[in-house]
């Protein structure tokens, strides 16, 4: 014990982290025998307003609304008032309500995502994989991120998700088993590393989409700035993209105001090469970032991602990022 607190052990962490693990396993193996039986009970229709009020639990739990508004806070500081951030991180939680539900019902029913997601930008697809040297494509902690490729894997494009699973059997053996079947698409474990960086090289080769979520701004390598704040950004998709030539694509699946999905397929990130593979890696990377900031000013009652770690103290200001407009 140092003064009033106290300090545990390094194996003691483990162990806590294992059993913290264990039992949020538990817990969703439960939520999903539950709605399972909903679902085998009662008709289709009946579905959301019955698994409402269980789901609201479940994300008060997961994604408390008092850390939601910490997140923007530190994003925005005072450019929104109180309130303004208190209905944004409601939104969140809405939004995020929404996409449990829809990620059950396409568990239990395949083509339901047929009639709820329109595709946005499909001929920026269609460039990209003209090269014919793969695509990775970015995601964001925002909108249903865990369906962003199930359409496109229903229309016949092979998209693979690079993905940390738990070392619990009982999810590896969920999602081995449904995953592929329900939601068309092919995970990558993103452990061991070395392992998965060979497996996202094999598919780039074969031009094959590689989805990647590049907002861990938590324990990166490179040194970035994200709302004016340092933080630490992965370098994996900038690397990636430099070691295979594949192209860097932005894809995420927003919820519009009718209450469905777009899948939205942005302009290819351009990613430069100046011959010095550390400084291409940090410039590419805080470009990255910069478009990762302004999908979050685009959609910020839409971002569902709680572990960014932002420093206190201003950082430099890097060239906004600017979409090339749709033809």
């Amino acid at each position: 014990m140092i003064g009033n607190a106290i300090v545990l052990r390094p194996s003691y962490r483990k162990t806590i982290i294992r059993v913290r693990l264990w039992l949020l396993c538990r817990l969703c193996d439960g939520v999903r025998l539950f709605f399972y039986a909903i679902y085998r009970i009662l008709p289709p229709i009946m579905f959301r307003p019955t698994s409402a009020f269980l789901v609201k639990i479940v994300i008060s739990l997961i994604l408390p609304r008092r850390r939601i508004v910490q997140n923007l806070n530190r994003a925005f500081g005072e450019t929104y008032a109180s309130a303004t951030k208190e209905g944004l991180a409601k939104g969140v939680q809405l939004h995020f309500a929404r996409n449990i539900q829809d990620c059950l019902i396409q568990w239990l029913f395949p083509g339901h995502i047929l009639s709820l997601v329109k595709v946005k930008g499909i001929e920026n697809l269609q460039r990209a994989l003209a090269k014919g040297k793969g695509v990775i494509a970015l995601g964001a902690h925002i909108g249903n991120f865990v369906m962003a490729g199930t359409r496109l894997g229903i229309d016949g494009y092979p998209f693979h998700i690079l993905f940390r699973i738990p070392a619990d059997k009982g999810v590896q053996s969920f999602v081995e088993q449904y995953i592929d079947s329900s939601f068309y698409l092919k995970l990558i474990p993103s452990h061991p590393r070395k392992m998965a960086v060979r497996r996202v090289l094999e598919i780039l080769r074969r031009n094959e989409i590689v989805f990647i979520l590049a907002d861990n701004l938590k324990k990166g390598k490179v040194p970035t700035s994200f709302f004016g704040q340092p933080v630490r950004s992965p370098r994996g998709p900038v690397s990636l993209a430099l070691r295979s030539g594949a192209v860097v694509l932005p894809v995420n699946l927003i919820r519009n105001y009718q209450g469905g999905l777009d899948l939205i397929i942005d302009p290819e990130i351009p990613i430069s090469r100046n011959g010095n593979v550390a400084a291409d890696i940090v410039c590419n990377t805080r470009l990255l970032t910069v478009y990762l900031e302004d999908l979050v000013r685009r959609y910020p009652d839409q971002w569902n991602w709680l572990t960014v770690r932002m420093g206190k103290e201003e950082a430099h200001r890097f060239t906004p990022y600017h979409r090339t407009p749709r033809a």
